[in-house]
């Protein structure tokens, strides 16, 4: 697989985790009484974001490395 498949395979899988924990992190911390505004849970989220999908492409390139 292409680098840039692996790339597109990982941002797809990251953006989609991200509009999930944009959505369940601001309801659960509502939820629980904490005060959490949007933009607070969009930048570390963003952050967060970043490192999965670093993550995920390097243990994607392994992957197809070593098992096929």
């Amino acid at each position: 697989m292409s680098r840039s498949k692996h790339a597109a395979e990982s941002l797809a899988n990251v953006g989609t985790g991200y509009l999930i924990n944009l959505a369940l992190v601001y309801f659960l911390m509502h939820t629980l009484g904490y005060e959490i505004k949007m933009h607070e849970n969009a930048g570390v989220g963003a952050i967060m974001a970043c490192v999965a999908f670093v993550r995920g492409y390097w243990i994607r390139k392994l992957f197809h490395r070593f098992l096929g």
